[in-house]
């Protein structure tokens, strides 16, 4: 990874974390939510089952690249600029995120950036486009969400609002188990 590199998303964040919250506060969402909201959601797993690293790295060859887990696209974010000393300009706006997860996520108060996003990938590559075109050939949807900098600057950009990315905290799903004790 370095510093004009686009960086590119690979599916969509925060699925992991959707289907879970879904199974384990289904009877709390279907108080806010639509049946039909929650069916898609749950649905969700399938995407799961994707094997986004080995596509990535056939695609992709040695591109920089990081499966989005625990965290979310957060810690991603982070971990990445952290092995390969980077500085990242990000685009919130621009993360590919699912309006089922936006729904789940606002109703029980969780950071969809911050959700466990398994079926997500991160790359980094010298034209992010021709990645995404190679996605698209696969069936997979994503965005260029931002670049690689030469500093050690972490930047979110938000529409007018310009924020330093955060070190990594646990993810948003925690929050869930910790109700369910």
């Amino acid at each position: 990874m370095k510093a004009g590199q686009d960086l590119v998303v690979g599916g969509f964040i925060g699925l992991g974390g959707t289907v879970y919250a879904t199974e384990h506060k289904k009877g709390w969402l279907r108080r806010t939510l639509p049946e039909d909201l929650l069916e898609t959601a749950a649905g969700f797993c399938k995407y799961l089952e994707v094997d986004l690293e080995t596509v990535a790295k056939k695609l992709c060859g040695g591109t920089a690249m990081r499966i989005v887990r625990e965290g979310g696209i957060l810690t991603a974010l982070w971990n990445m600029a952290e092995e390969y000393h980077a500085g990242l300009t990000v685009y919130l706006r621009r993360i590919p995120i699912r309006q089922e997860t936006v729904e789940v996520c606002e109703a029980l108060g969780l950071n969809p950036y911050g959700l466990q996003s398994g079926g997500c990938v991160l790359l980094a590559a010298d034209n992010g486009n021709d990645i995404l075109r190679e996605f698209e050939k696969a069936g997979i949807g994503g965005a260029v969400i931002g670049k690689v900098t030469d500093s050690n600057d972490r930047i979110i950009l938000n529409g007018d609002t310009c924020s330093y990315l955060n070190r990594p905290e646990p993810d948003e799903i925690k929050k869930l188990e910790d109700t369910e004790r």
